[in-house]
């Protein structure tokens, strides 16, 4: 694999791998060898630029610079400016580049020159999701060989599920660097001050805010699982890593709900063996 840690200007390279762990790479074992290679290094696309937007010593305009060079390369045209093994895959499964920069546009959207990243309202951080989650889910169906409206319809349903999950649980995290993701509309709604957010000061206001976060991600959930009620079996199992997304980022929110989200004080996370039942049980299943 042709990965390049040096980022230089008009050449995008792609980060050392670091997808060990992940939830991820324990889903794309479901695909078959081909499949699973190019679902990895689109993995490790998606893994670069989120780091190039998060990872700290860069300052704001550096990072900019370096996604720019990404959504420069990503132009037609441009392609001889890509690593030589992600651009032949992108070839190959014929993927969007509309949608490969729109992940890039959704990484912008993380930088910011005070370093406080905020958002006004729910329809301000709905494009935001589908950008980091949703085309991420778009182009993996397409890496799976899933197609149609369905399948579509899925993806960014579930996309937009998976990522208000991780705003729930990573608050704290968030916070700490300054970001916060919940809407300000959302917090005005609870009485819940931005300040309270970034000292992780608990309160039952606090709690109530958080379960409205939980209850709109348990929504696009719903919406995703009626976009599964609609594709064919072969369909669901093309789908099966997604498949395997969802039970974990469900298992997450249902911890968080039985905790009365305690993500303020603690780090939510599913135990191996509980991936692997979660694993199995995609795999069993008839539908």
């Amino acid at each position: 694999m042709d990965l390049s840690h040096a980022h230089s200007r008009n050449r995008p390279g792609l980060s050392p791998d670091r997808r060990r762990g992940s939830n991820l790479v324990l889903g794309l074992f479901l695909l078959p060898g081909e499949q699973r290679r190019d679902a990895l290094l689109f993995a490790d696309f998606c893994r670069t630029v989120d780091d190039l937007a998060d990872l700290p010593g860069n300052p704001p305009e550096r990072k900019r610079e370096l996604l720019d060079d990404w959504l420069e390369a990503l132009k037609p045209g441009n392609e001889e400016a890509l690593p030589a093994d992600f651009r032949n895959m992108v070839a190959r499964r014929d993927l969007d580049r509309e949608l490969l920069r729109e992940i890039i546009r959704g990484m912008l959207m993380d930088v910011a020159d005070s370093g406080q990243v905020r958002f006004v309202t729910f329809s301000d951080l709905e494009p935001y999701c589908r950008r980091v989650a949703s085309a991420v889910g778009l182009l993996s169906a397409r890496i799976f060989g899933a197609h149609g409206i369905a399948v579509e319809r899925y993806a960014e349903q579930l996309g937009i599920a998976l990522q208000l999950t991780n705003i729930l649980r990573d608050v704290a995290e968030d916070a700490s660097i300054g970001r916060i993701y919940i809407p300000r509309e959302d917090l005005e709604r609870f009485g819940v001050s931005e300040r309270e957010i970034l000292e992780n000061t608990s309160s039952p206001s606090m709690t109530h805010l958080l379960n409205h976060q939980a209850d709109r991600a348990d929504s696009y959930f719903a919406k995703a699982e009626l976009a599964w009620s609609e594709m064919s079996v072969n369909q669901h199992r093309l789908m099966r890593p997604a498949r395997f997304m969802s039970a974990i980022y469900r298992d997450l929110l249902l911890q968080m709900h039985r905790d009365r989200y305690d993500v303020l004080a603690k780090r939510y996370r599913v135990p191996t063996l509980s991936k692997l039942l979660l694993l199995i049980r995609v795999m069993t299943a008839r539908s």
